[in-house]
């Protein structure tokens, strides 16, 4: 069934967007709350107009957006819980967690549908979780989740485990590099070996022993 959308669905269509969708999910779903209505000649010529003032909405909303991240920027969320062995934590670290901890920097409510956490974090570590601040502003933020117990202090627990993931990217460049550095430096090696005769046959235009004696005799 065709409809023009009336407001924005999120994964389905945004205001004045014609889409084919379902007629099950259209009866039972869009048209009943308002959000789409039939795609009839009146309608399709309101969609052109719904479209502008989504564009609209969508770049204020964008705007809000990147304002949100340059308050994020640069701050991990430290998450400081209870753990048990082996970094294991009593509990887990959810997407309501992580939406409250944003929302005290943010100093606003954050929804937690707005954290994309695959699923829930259950050891210490550094993890990267995008936030979808709008559909087209999705940055990933740093979560720290440290020993609550930790002798030095979570905020020293999280400073440590950071500097170590830092650490251990800057070796994986350096090894990586290295390893580029050496294949080149073999490849031009097989290179030179590959121009260089062969024992006992001369390179191209020069002339052996045995043919510069032969032409003094001559």
């Amino acid at each position: 069934m065709k409809v023009v959308f009336l407001e924005t669905v999120e994964g389905s269509g945004s205001m004045g967007e014609v889409k084919t969708v379902a007629p099950g999910y259209a009866r039972n779903y869009l048209l009943p709350r308002g959000l789409a209505a039939p795609a009839t000649p009146d309608v399709l010529a309101r969609a052109e107009r719904l479209r502008e003032i989504e564009e609209h909405r969508q770049r204020l909303e964008d705007e809000r957006a990147l304002g949100l991240v340059g308050q994020l920027q640069g701050k991990p969320l430290v998450m400081a819980v209870r753990v048990g062995e082996q970094g294991r934590l009593y509990g887990s670290v959810t997407n309501v967690d992580i939406a409250q901890k944003a929302g005290e920097i943010l100093g606003e409510e954050l929804d937690r549908r707005r954290v994309l956490l695959p699923e829930a974090i259950r050891h210490t570590g550094v993890y990267s979780v995008v936030l979808r601040l709008s559909r087209s502003v999705q940055p990933q933020i740093q979560v720290v989740v440290v020993d609550a117990d930790a002798p030095e202090g979570a905020q020293a627990a999280a400073e440590a485990l950071l500097r170590s993931r830092e650490e251990a990217a800057a070796a994986l460049t350096i090894a990586q590099a290295r390893t580029t550095g050496g294949s080149s430096a073999t490849a031009s090696s097989d290179a030179a070996a590959e121009d260089r005769p062969a024992e006992g046959e001369s390179e191209p235009g020069s002339t052996s022993d045995e043919d510069a004696a032969s032409a003094k005799s001559e």
